[in-house]
């Protein structure tokens, strides 16, 4: 959904700071329900207990914003939150440089929010009660409301997988992270280009709807993991049947399989226009990964 607000010229019940409009919980809310995206600045750890449950929200830890605000939109509302407000400031003035102009602070974070009684999805297995519940580290700093990883069984032979695409900026990403998620203790994945590209903003925003932050990840060369002698069980190309073929050959590889996926680069367009077209490619994905791991369960 795109918003046709400016909150620049938007009033609020509390006072602007530093030129920027803040939100309460429920002002944050209604704007959100009218197609303001979620910047939820927490750490992993901090989102262990819970998280919003709202349509649109981009994950970017506060300890990456600086080198990873450039994914966010400059032609959508973006509301900058956190655990308890701390960092929306700073945020917002990062932003406000670099030229974003419609953007707004969740005023008392997760806390107000949770407070309000707005809603949150939470997980039993981190229930720690109080307010301060949001801000402690469990043990394993792990983000089970976006994606629960099962540790690896001891004497498993894990099947190591490499997914390949042409520059290593989206859809080979996206497929490492869903075998990540749903590939349990059963699978290792790695991504890679045959030549080195940038993440597309478009697709970390697409995994950000679906709880996974992959705006810190790396491009890398297939031809550097060959040359450092990397060996996969599985190979899967995920462009075209011709870029494919340019993959070198991995000695002792078991398997190899083609999914053959529209390129995210070339689609063209207005910004929810190319968002729409990004998550079907994202959830196409999805369910292609579901499907290998199903075929590699037994």
């Amino acid at each position: 959904m795109s918003a046709e607000f400016d909150f620049a010229n938007c009033q609020g019940t509390l006072p602007r700071s530093d030129g920027v409009l803040n939100l309460s919980p429920a002002e944050a809310y209604k704007f959100l329900s009218q197609g303001a995206i979620l910047v939820d600045l927490r750490e992993s750890y901090e989102t262990n207990y819970r998280v919003f449950d709202v349509d649109e929200v981009l994950y970017l830890p506060w300890t990456r914003f600086a080198s990873s605000y450039h994914v966010l939109p400059h032609d959508r509302p973006l509301i900058l939150a956190d655990a308890a407000g701390i960092y929306c400031r700073e945020a917002a003035a990062m932003l406000r440089k670099a030229g974003y102009t419609n953007i707004a602070k969740l005023s008392g974070g997760m806390i107000d929010w949770d407070a309000s009684g707005l809603p949150v999805r939470k997980d039993p297995d981190y229930a720690l009660g109080g307010q301060c519940a949001c801000k402690i580290k469990t043990r394993t700093g792990e983000n089970p409301l976006m994606t629960k990883h099962a540790q690896p069984e001891r004497n498993t032979k894990m099947i190591s997988v490499l997914f390949l695409c042409v520059h290593n900026s989206a859809r080979s990403q996206m497929a490492e992270a869903f075998l990540k998620k749903h590939g349990g203790n059963r699978f290792t994945a790695e991504s890679a280009g045959l030549e080195l590209g940038k993440l597309n903003p478009y697709v970390v925003r697409a995994m950000a709807e679906v709880g996974i932050d992959i705006s810190g990840n790396a491009t890398k060369s297939v031809f550097d993991l060959h040359a450092a002698g990397k060996t996969y069980d599985v190979v899967v190309t995920v462009c075209s049947k011709e870029a494919a073929e340019r993959c070198p050959i991995f000695p002792g590889l078991a398997e190899r399989h083609h999914w053959p996926f529209n390129d995210p680069s070339a689609f063209a367009g207005s910004d929810a226009e190319i968002m729409e077209r990004v998550r079907l490619v994202r959830d196409e994905i999805e369910q292609a990964v579901i499907q290998f791991v199903r075929e590699h369960a037994s």
